[in-house]
């Protein structure tokens, strides 16, 4: 981290206990944007005196900001957001569905890949589940790279996650369709026939990637058949949202 030119730890929000964050700043420009100052929070619960009301506020958690912002967590909640194979008690549902609905509201994307599983208990009969998780807002989004669970543990039952920042792709910015152009009386019964091909009735997240990405794959190429579009353009804003890429993985 050697183009970094100072970094402060800020002490616990007033009033709250259990979220640090770690203010980075840069003479010079970070990852190839314009920003030269980015922030992670960190949170983690503590225990309280009713065990359903965790300890970290969700205003606290998704702060709409102008700058790049990170927020990893492990707040022991459990949703199937992020973990979709396993079956929930109602009380673990309300209690974590509060912080699942209030990121999107905020345009933060959640990172974890659904189903990677981020804590092993090392004893007992508990089973692995997602517990540490990762958001980024509008300004971060663009510049994460990569998130991965891919090293060994450490000792603890929770494993070390690699998130992995760099400069947004300076490929060339793909083609954009041009929706109200586009011959919808030709394409809308071709859309209707679409069919996705059969998958398994409990599919293991290996085997239901493929299916999904095969479905996926020629739905996009039927768009592209028909639909118009335009020359891409640096003046041109994109029209994939954060929204859209949340929704997929819900």
């Amino acid at each position: 981290m050697s183009f970094l030119s100072n970094y402060r730890v800020l002490p616990r929000f007033k009033g709250v206990e259990g979220v640090l964050a770690l203010d980075v700043s840069s003479t010079e420009p970070l990852f190839g944007t314009h920003f030269h100052f980015f922030r992670i929070i960190n949170a983690y619960s503590i225990k309280t005196v009713d065990h359903r009301v965790h300890s970290v506020k969700l205003e606290v958690l998704f702060p709409v900001l102008g700058f790049p912002l990170l927020v990893v967590e492990d707040l022991n909640i459990h949703n199937p957001i992020s973990d979709p194979l396993r079956s929930f008690s109602p009380r673990e549902v309300s209690s974590s569905t509060p912080y699942f609905e209030k990121a999107p509201e905020a345009s933060f994307a959640l990172l974890n890949p659904p189903g990677e599983d981020t804590q092993f208990p090392l004893t007992g009969k508990a089973h692995p589940s997602v517990i540490d998780l990762a958001f980024a807002n509008p300004p971060l989004l663009p510049l994460v790279k990569s998130w991965e669970a891919s090293l060994a543990s450490t000792g603890s039952d929770n494993i070390p996650i690699t998130i992995t920042l760099a400069a947004p792709s300076l490929s060339q910015k793909p083609l954009r369709p041009r929706w109200a152009d586009t011959d919808w009386e030709t394409l809308t019964p071709v859309v209707k026939g679409f069919k996705v091909r059969p998958h398994p009735v409990l599919p293991y997240p290996p085997e239901a990637g493929p299916v999904m990405s095969e479905s996926l794959n020629h739905l996009v190429s039927l768009l592209k058949e028909y639909a118009l579009v335009s020359k891409p353009s640096h003046h041109s804003k994109p029209w994939w949202t954060p929204h859209l890429t949340i929704l997929p993985r819900e």
